[in-house]
């Protein structure tokens, strides 16, 4: 305020400041001393930038740059989204802690459900063959959560004004992530090859980047509720759905063509959609340890069809050997995340079954089933199997029934969910931080480009 004063102040005292200086410079230098110290007061005043940045702006710029950076990211380093969904989630809560604790109560149904299984899972490290992991998991499994609601509460209350800035950032950072894909797939892969250290030379698998082409397919779903231009976002799915195929990813490209049925479908009808999702989830989960093919039909299988992969014919593999644990502790189960140590898991199908012929190694149980029914069954049981279904029907729920998104919004949260379905049944551990990581940080930005509008604020 004094420099205020002091442009006000009498010419004869700024002529003691700038005795050589004639009126003309002097009102310049008033003019100058004026604007500087209305600058400072804007800065200094009410709306500072620590006020700015609290008042929900921070959380979608925060957002905003997530959108920009996990794309390229989750293709070059995908076991980044553990760190970057808590140190995104930490960021949020400092700059909009008081609005995320307005809005938990809306959260609190799922929040419960969530608490429940890692309470379960940590529970489970009383009866665990790894004890002191299964406690760990079920505490990390929590503490994800939290960081994961706390990230969505945060993206649904965005500015609508701000949409259109996160929609461009997202569209951006897939754009840079596909230009990446391009460049690993036909130049021998020269930015792996960089960013790890390793030999120009050295032979890189497709099956490398299987989880980056994964989270981009997961990504469809935010790109189509964005605010960019109608063309863009269909020419990004596209191109997505080109680059599955393109990186020979079958999971990705089998979640991709799913997902783009399922919106077609729940555009028409919603609330069909989301049902026949919930009782196809909750049959797989009951059905899945009785119906997986016994060792002989799979030898059969693979002779009646070589077409199919031998990676295919392994899960298949894997899941029987599962299905047969599950039978041995079917109420509790073994422990949270005891896969990776469950008696017999690394013993080699070829010598279990010597007219197998793989043609690598192949462990009967490698860390986890390959599959979130059968984990959530072989490794926590009856109460395990019920939570973990729970939190997914709830979430079709929600978006089938209780959401009042328009039509487009509601069914690409539901082609969202198929396609995260798809993959949870067929590819990654369900306890993998970063996959679970993944998953919220996916979710957050649908919820940040589609407007949040609920028949309920329950």
């Amino acid at each position: 305020r004094s420099l205020s004063n002091l442009a006000s102040a009498p010419p004869a005292i700024n002529r003691q400041l700038h005795v050589k200086g004639d009126e003309k410079d002097w009102r310049r230098a008033a003019c100058f001393v004026t604007s500087f110290a209305m600058a400072a007061d804007r800065l200094l005043g009410p709306k500072s930038l620590s006020n700015w940045l609290h008042d929900r702006h921070g959380a979608d710029l925060i957002v905003t740059g997530l959108a920009l950076l996990l794309p390229p990211l989750v293709v070059l380093a995908p076991l980044g989204m553990a760190p970057l969904l808590v140190i995104a989630a930490i960021v949020v809560i400092a700059v909009a802690a008081k609005s995320i604790v307005r809005a938990l109560p809306r959260f609190a149904a799922i929040a419960v459900l969530l608490a429940a299984l890692g309470c379960w899972g940590a529970a489970s490290a009383v009866w665990s063959i790894i004890p002191g992991h299964s406690f760990f998991e079920g505490i990390r499994f929590i503490g994800e959560s939290v960081c994961g609601i706390c990230l969505l509460v945060a993206s649904a209350r965005i500015e609508p004004a701000a949409r259109a800035r996160l929609g461009r950032a997202l569209a951006s950072g897939i754009v840079v992530a596909l230009v990446l894909l391009l460049i690993e797939r036909f130049a021998n892969a020269p930015i792996i090859h960089w960013w790890h250290g390793t030999a120009p030379d050295q032979f890189e698998t497709l099956a490398h980047y299987d989880r980056g082409v994964t989270v981009l397919v997961l990504l469809m779903a935010p790109v189509a509720v964005g605010s960019t231009a109608t063309w863009l976002r269909v020419a990004l799915i596209a191109a997505i759905v080109a680059a599955a195929a393109l990186m020979l990813s079958a999971s990705a490209l089998m979640a991709a063509v799913v997902a783009l049925i399922i919106y077609t479908i729940a555009r028409i009808s919603p609330r069909f959609t989301a049902g026949a999702m919930m009782a196809g989830i909750v049959a797989i989960g009951i059905a899945i340890p009785v119906a997986t093919p016994s060792y002989d039909r799979v030898l059969a299988l693979h002779a009646e069809a070589p077409w199919i992969k031998w990676s295919g014919i392994h899960r298949l593999l894997i899941w029987r050997f599962a299905a047969d644990h599950v039978a041995e502790r079917p109420v509790l189960g073994w422990g949270m995340d005891s896969s990776r140590a469950i008696p017999g898991g690394k013993t080699d199908f070829n010598d279990i079954l010597p007219t197998l012929h793989y043609p690598s190694n192949a462990e009967a149980l490698p860390l986890h089933p390959h599959d979130a029914a059968l984990q959530w069954q072989l490794e926590l049981g009856v109460p395990g199997l019920a939570l973990g279904l729970a939190i997914v029907v709830f979430v079709l729920y929600r978006l089938g029934w209780r959401d009042a998104r328009p039509a487009h919004e509601r069914a690409a949260g539901l082609a969202l969910c198929s396609s995260a379905i798809i993959v949870a049944l067929l590819s990654f551990g369900i306890w993998q931080a970063w996959w679970q990581s993944t998953l919220w940080l996916v979710a957050a930005l649908y919820a940040g480009n589609a407007p949040w509008e609920s028949k309920t604020d329950r």
